[in-house]
Parts: structure tokens; C-alpha cells; sequence
């Protein structure tokens, strides 16, 4: 009759660990502002703030008629739930598949990873103002970590915990316009219905039902984003802000010699106006949209012109004003 005297015990662990959520939010500026966000990739990291690699029996549970498979890390998991909250509030969102690729074209992704994975330490590390000024065309950056994606199970109780942290950071002026930590457990069995295994015997699981766990995620990132939640969305922000997915000039060798003309090539979303410049020399040189997303512009240099390591961005701005600018990651040019 040993069981029954651990059941009690159990029974006791079980009641202290009920629902105990935790949620800091501190709001600086007014969310009803458009301004446009870029949110980065998410990370998931240990007790010291350390970047982990996430450990895959944990993501894909398979235990028949209890669990379903859950294809995402927590961090992806989660990010998406944020972007998706994030839809609903005054806030100009960069589509994620145009960040992450901004990202991985500006040098951070991981060397030698197919698919590219994206190089966390160095994307946190980096500044806000650098990232959309250079890369992303954005007013401020979200900064995404997982502090805690537990499970465990008593064997008549599951238990799960999710932690998360998020910064939101203007490019301008460095401050921190948004932040929260926050924190809630749930679980089930004996205080909260059955857990859907009834053998008290089993060895604790590292694979728990990811309904338990993915439904806590959901009101943790509704708690965490509700304060940015406005009513009344402006016009505009029921459309993406234009994107660029690429863009390239033929001047291979970095100089222009005598009388040769640069050519800029783009390809984003359709239907803006386009214009490229050629670092502080020249600003706003049109380019024509040749076919849907298709854009080509052409610099022709006068006799008098003389310029050293120029940089050249391309630039997309819709009917709204929102503007994106990318600069080519190629050589600069040169006009000898």
C-alpha cells in the first residue's frame, strides 16, 4: 500500500502548483502612434540569459490519443503568436519572411547552415538604430526571448510553464518604449480534469500533451501585448508597408570610368514609387516599374562628377508615404 501514502504527498505538491501568473509591462510612448516595427527572431535562453539550442524530444510529442506534434520551436511558436496580436494594434509590422530575409542578406544568418539558421547572439547584439536605419526601415525593433517552455508530469498531475520577455526599442532615440516579463504555469489532473493518462506508475514525461502548454502560451502573449492594443487602426495599416526582396547595380568592380552609366535593378512589391541614391552625391533618382515588382533606374554621370565609395540604396515608398529602403550589400562605386 505504499502508492497510497505517495498519493497524499502528490496530492500536496499538486495545490501548490496552481495558476500563478506574473505580467510587468511598462509602456512608454502612445500605442496608438503608427509607427513601423520590425519584429526579430526569437530566442529561447536558460536561467543566465544564455541562448539555447532547443532540445527536439521536447517540440515533437507523439503519445497516442493525448499529444499533438508541434512543428515550431517554443521561440517560433510564440513569435507567430506575437505577430499575430500585433496585427491588432496601431502598429506598422514588417512582414516576418521580409526580416528575417533583410537579416540573413545583411550577414546574419549562421556560415555554412542549409537552411540558413539566423545568428541570435548576433542579431540581439545588435543596435536598434543600425538595424533600421541600414537594413530594415523601421522606427523601433521587438526583441523576443523565452525565458521558461517547462513541462513535467507527476503522474497524476501535468504541469506547464511559459515565460516570456519582450523589449520594444526606438531606432531614434534608444529608449525602450514597451517592455514585459511575463511568467504563468497551469495544470492538469487531479485539481484540473484528467490529464488523459490514468497510469500513476509511468516515468515522468519529457513529452507532455502540447495543447496543455500551447493554450498557456496564447494568454501569456495576449496578457503580454494587450497593452499595445488600439481600436481604432488607421486606414493604412490593413496593407503590408513595401518590401524589397532584392536589389543589385552592374558596376562588378566597384568604379565607373569616363562616361559609363550605373544601372540599379529592384524587386519588391508592386505598384510604388521607386528611387534609388548614390550615397550623398545624388538622392532620389527614379526608377520604372518595367513589370509588376520590377523596378530599373539608370545614374548618368556628368562630365564634372567625381565621387569616392558611394553606397547605393534603393528605395520603395507606397501611396500612404510608408517608405523602405534597402542598400546594396555590393561594392560601393567609385567615379574616376
Amino acid at each position: 500500500m505504499r502508492i497510497l501514502r505517495i498519493i497524499p504527498l502528490i496530492l500536496v505538491t499538486m495545490t501548490a502548483l496552481g495558476c500563478a501568473g506574473s505580467f510587468k509591462p511598462t509602456l512608454n510612448f502612445n500605442p496608438s502612434e503608427p509607427i513601423r516595427i520590425a519584429v526579430l527572431p526569437f530566442g529561447q535562453v536558460d536561467e543566465r540569459g544564455r541562448f539555447v539550442e532547443v532540445d527536439e524530444s521536447l517540440l515533437l510529442d507523439n503519445i497516442s490519443l493525448v499529444s499533438a506534434k508541434l512543428k515550431q520551436t517554443p521561440a517560433q511558436f510564440i513569435q507567430g503568436l506575437v505577430q499575430t496580436e500585433l496585427s491588432k494594434a496601431s502598429l506598422d509590422v514588417i512582414p516576418p519572411a521580409l526580416v528575417d530575409a533583410e537579416l540573413i542578406h545583411a550577414g546574419y544568418g549562421v556560415a555554412g547552415t542549409n537552411p540558413v539558421k539566423m545568428d541570435l547572439a548576433k542579431v540581439f547584439a545588435a543596435d536598434a538604430g543600425t538595424l533600421c536605419s541600414k537594413i530594415l526601415s523601421c522606427d523601433a525593433v521587438l526583441y523576443g526571448r523565452i525565458t521558461s517552455w517547462d513541462r513535467s508530469y507527476y503522474g497524476v498531475q501535468a504541469v506547464a510553464t511559459v515565460g516570456i520577455q519582450l523589449q520594444l526599442i526606438s531606432a531614434r532615440t534608444k529608449k525602450v518604449l514597451y517592455e514585459i516579463d511575463a511568467r504563468d504555469s497551469d495544470s492538469r489532473g487531479i485539481t484540473k480534469g484528467p490529464t488523459g493518462l490514468s497510469n500513476i506508475v509511468l516515468e515522468p514525461l519529457k513529452g507532455l500533451d502540447n495543447e496543455i502548454i500551447t493554450d498557456l502560451a496564447r494568454h501569456v502573449v495576449d496578457k503580454s501585448i494587450d497593452p499595445l492594443s488600439n481600436d481604432s487602426r488607421p486606414e493604412f495599416l490593413t496593407t503590408n508597408a513595401p518590401f524589397i526582396l532584392a536589389s543589385a547595380h552592374d558596376a562588378a568592380s566597384g568604379t565607373l570610368a569616363g562616361n559609363k552609366i550605373l544601372t540599379v535593378v529592384a524587386f519588391g512589391s508592386p505598384g510604388t514609387t521607386a528611387s534609388f541614391s548614390l550615397g550623398t552625391t545624388s538622392q532620389g533618382i527614379p526608377m520604372l516599374e518595367r513589370a509588376p515588382g520590377h523596378y530599373i533606374g539608370e545614374f548618368v554621370p556628368l562630365p564634372s562628377d567625381s565621387f569616392k565609395n558611394q553606397s547605393v540604396t534603393v528605395t520603395l515608398k507606397d501611396s500612404f508615404g510608408r517608405a523602405t529602403s534597402q542598400r546594396i550589400a555590393t561594392t560601393p562605386v567609385s567615379l574616376r
